[in-house]
C-alpha cells in the first residue's frame, strides 16, 4: 500500500511538456505544382462526360448535359440523372410541353410471332398555358429526369436491362432490341388570334442505357500458372471433362481440365488468362495428335489450331479450341435461342512436350500436355449477360476437341461450357469511379 501512494505521489508531480502551435495544413491539388512531378495515374475506363449533346429539330434545340465529346448518341448509366436544356424559336405560340423517358422490349421470333415489353415510362410536364395562365412559355426551360434502377414485368420487379440489339436471320430467324429514347410533345397554336387550332410537333432523342458493374474480385497476374495454381488454388476455377472412345476402341479416354479465374466474373475489356491439360495414356494423346504429329500443337491464328510442321487439313475444324460463347434465348409459347462467338481464345504450349515413347505394343505410361492462353472480347462486345421480361442473355467460356478425322478417329468430339458473366468495367478501374456503379459480388446464371 504504501508503494502504491509513493508511486501515485510521484506520478503527480510531473508536468506535461509544452507544445508549440502546428503548422497549417498544406493546400493540395490534382494537378503538381511546378517544383512537382506526377509519379503514378490510374487511367479512367472512359472519356470525360462533361460535354454536350445537342439535337436541333426545327424551331428547338435540344442540349443534353454530361455527355462525352463527339458523341452520336446520347448514354446513360444506373440511376443517372438525364438533365439539360430545351431552347425554342417563337416561345409565344407555345401552349404546352411535356417530356416522355420511354423504353421497351421487343422480340420476334419467325416461327412464333413478335412481343413487345414496356420496361419505362416517365413523363414529366414541362410547362403548360393551364397552369400558366397568361404567361407566356420562355425561351428556354431546365429539365431533369432520373432514371429508376427496376421495371416491373408481370408483377415482378427486376433491373432495368441495358441497350441491345441482335439480330439473326438464319431460320428460325431471331429479333431482340431493348430501345430507349426521350420522347418530347411540343403543342403550339397555328395562329395566335386563333388558338383553337393547334399543331403538335414531336420529337425523338434515342439513348443507350449502359448500366456500370464490376468484378468482386480481380483477376490476379501471376509469372506462370503452376507456380499460382500451388500457392493459390482457390484463385483458379477447374472443369473437368472426358474426351470418350467409341466402342471396341483399343485406347482409353483422354481428360481435359481447364483452369480459369476463379471468380467467373470478367470485364468486357480484361484479358482472361486460361490453363489446358489433356492427361491420360500416352498410347491416347499420340493417337489424338498423329495427324499433327507428336510435336505440340501450336496456335496459328485466333481460332485455329495446327501441327507446326504440317498444313491443316481443308474446311477440318480445329483440334483445339477455347471460345466465349454468348446465347441469347426468348420464353414463350415455343422457346427459341441463337448462339454466337464473342471472343476467340489464342494458346501456346507450355513445356515438356509429350513423350513419343510410348509404343502400340508395350504398357502406356501416363502423361500430358498443357497450353497456356488467353480470351479477350472484341470493341464491338459492350454489354454482359442479363435477364428481362421474356429474354435471357448468358454468356460462357467453351472448350471444344476435335479429333483428326472424327469420323474415323478413336476418341469422340467433346465440347465443355462454364458458365461466365461478363460485366461492363474491370476490377482495377476504381479511379473516378460512379458511386452508382454496381459491384458483382456474386455469381448467377
Amino acid at each position: 500500500m504504501e508503494a502504491y501512494e509513493y508511486m501515485s505521489a510521484s506520478t503527480s508531480q510531473l508536468k506535461l511538456p509544452s507544445y508549440s502551435p502546428s503548422l497549417p495544413s498544406p493546400d493540395y491539388s490534382v494537378k503538381p505544382a511546378d517544383d512537382e512531378r506526377l509519379l503514378d495515374q490510374t487511367l479512367r475506363a472512359s472519356r470525360e462526360a462533361n460535354s454536350l449533346f445537342i439535337k436541333k429539330a426545327g424551331k428547338t434545340t435540344v442540349a443534353l448535359n454530361d455527355q462525352e465529346e463527339g458523341a452520336t448518341t446520347p448514354k446513360y448509366g444506373r440511376n443517372a440523372d438525364i438533365s439539360g436544356n430545351l431552347f425554342f424559336e417563337q416561345s409565344h405560340s407555345i401552349l404546352d410541353i411535356t417530356l416522355n423517358v420511354e423504353g421497351k422490349l421487343e422480340t420476334m421470333v419467325s416461327d412464333a410471332g413478335g412481343r413487345t415489353s414496356h420496361l419505362l415510362r416517365l413523363s414529366q410536364s414541362l410547362w403548360s398555358h393551364s397552369t400558366s395562365p397568361g404567361a407566356t412559355c420562355p425561351d428556354q426551360l431546365e429539365f431533369n429526369v432520373t432514371l429508376p434502377t427496376t421495371f416491373n414485368h408481370n408483377g415482378e420487379s427486376g433491373p432495368l436491362p441495358p441497350s441491345y440489339h441482335v439480330n439473326y436471320f438464319s431460320m428460325p430467324s431471331l429479333f431482340v432490341r431493348a430501345s430507349y429514347q426521350l420522347h418530347l410533345v411540343i403543342t403550339r397554336t397555328r395562329h395566335q388570334k386563333m388558338g383553337i387550332f393547334t399543331k403538335t410537333k414531336h420529337i425523338l432523342v434515342p439513348f443507350t442505357y449502359l448500366p456500370r458493374t464490376r468484378p468482386h474480385r480481380p483477376i490476379i497476374p501471376s509469372p506462370g500458372f503452376f507456380s499460382s495454381v500451388k500457392t493459390s488454388p482457390e484463385e483458379w476455377y477447374q472443369a473437368v471433362s472426358t474426351l470418350k472412345t467409341r466402342p471396341k476402341a483399343t485406347i482409353d479416354p483422354v481428360n481435359a481440365h481447364l483452369f480459369i479465374p476463379g471468380g467467373r466474373i470478367y470485364g468486357m475489356k480484361d484479358a482472361i488468362p486460361f490453363h489446358l491439360q489433356l492427361s491420360g495414356k500416352t498410347c491416347s494423346l499420340q493417337h489424338l495428335f498423329s495427324e499433327a504429329g507428336l510435336d505440340r500443337i501450336t496456335s496459328i491464328d485466333s481460332h485455329n489450331t495446327a501441327a507446326s510442321d504440317r498444313p491443316a487439313r481443308k474446311n477440318s475444324k480445329p483440334l483445339i479450341r477455347v471460345y466465349i460463347l454468348r446465347q441469347t434465348s426468348i420464353a414463350g409459347s415455343r422457346d427459341a435461342w441463337k448462339n454466337s462467338v464473342i471472343s476467340e481464345g489464342t494458346l501456346w504450349p507450355t513445356p515438356p512436350d509429350l513423350c513419343p515413347c510410348c509404343s502400340y505394343d508395350s504398357v502406356c505410361s501416363e502423361g500430358h500436355v498443357d497450353w497456356e492462353g488467353e480470351l479477350q472480347c472484341g470493341e464491338g462486345v459492350t454489354v454482359g449477360g442479363f435477364t428481362a421480361a421474356n429474354v435471357t442473355v448468358k454468356d460462357f467460356i467453351v472448350l471444344s476437341l476435335t479429333p483428326p478425322e472424327p469420323s474415323r478417329s478413336q476418341l469422340q468430339e467433346m465440347q465443355m461450357t462454364i458458365p461466365i458473366r461478363l460485366v461492363t468495367e474491370s476490377w482495377a478501374e476504381t479511379t473516378g469511379g460512379d458511386h452508382r456503379d454496381s459491384m458483382a459480388s456474386q455469381f448467377a446464371m
